[in-house]
């Protein structure tokens, strides 16, 4: 039985290495993916560096009624780890072949820029009883040694953790992401880190941005800018 575990994982990392071999055979497909990745890298360096301005502005603070009903407590550890872990298992699957990784990074990219859209268009105060989420990583990046209070329209957790599921709901994997994706919104307003609003509407601007991705997928292959058998 473990004989048969290990062949399979064999098969599989060979499976991988063999559509990236095929990938990056083509000089175009070389030069598409470094463009994108740098485009991808330059917008989300954007989007990290200009919360600063979100959290400098005044907003509103808003009436949410479902959050009076919760206690607040801070939960940030468990959702740091339920985080990183779900990212990075999401990351692993998208470099599994070429055309997964694209997609993942277009998604991505498209809700980045949707969620800075809606931050800059609704300033918001935090939540009433809120407990700052802390995220170490950010903190010591980013985010200049403190936690971020009001980039809150909408989830980015959330829609991280949705954007996964949607992405890889062919796979094994894919109840894994559903129960993260509820486990990451519930502990978000325990935490009163977001508003109602801002984790319910993530899950479908996760899956605008996979359907605008798709569609940007098609007219790129269309246009033979790149190509994936």
């Amino acid at each position: 039985m473990q004989k048969n575990t290990k062949r399979t994982g064999y098969i599989g990392n060979l499976s991988t290495m063999n559509e990236w071999k095929k990938f990056i055979n083509t000089k175009k497909n070389i030069i598409f993916l470094i463009i994108i990745v740098i485009i991808f890298a330059t917008e989300l360096l954007t989007v990290l560096k200009a919360l600063s301005f979100v959290e400098m502005r005044k907003g509103a603070q808003l009436d949410d009624p479902i959050l009076k009903l919760i206690p607040s407590y801070d939960v940030s550890k468990i959702l740091f780890f339920l985080t990183y872990t779900g990212s990075i298992a999401g990351i692993m699957l998208a470099i599994k072949t070429p055309d997964t990784f694209i997609l993942t990074l277009i998604t991505y990219a498209i809700l980045l820029s949707l969620r800075f859209i809606c931050m800059y268009l609704t300033p918001l105060d935090p939540p009433l009883n809120i407990i700052p989420l802390r995220d170490w990583v950010l903190e010591l990046t980013f985010y200049q040694g403190e936690p971020n209070l009001k980039d809150l329209f909408f989830s980015g957790h959330t829609a991280t953790m949705v954007m996964f599921y949607i992405i890889f709901k062919h796979s094994k994997l894919n109840y894994f992401f559903l129960i993260y994706s509820i486990l990451i919104a519930v502990l978000l307003l325990i935490q009163h880190a977001h508003y109602t609003i801002d984790v319910f509407i993530a899950p479908f601007m996760a899956f605008v941005s996979y359907t605008l991705s798709k569609k940007i997928i098609i007219i790129l292959k269309n246009k033979k800018l790149y190509y994936v058998d």
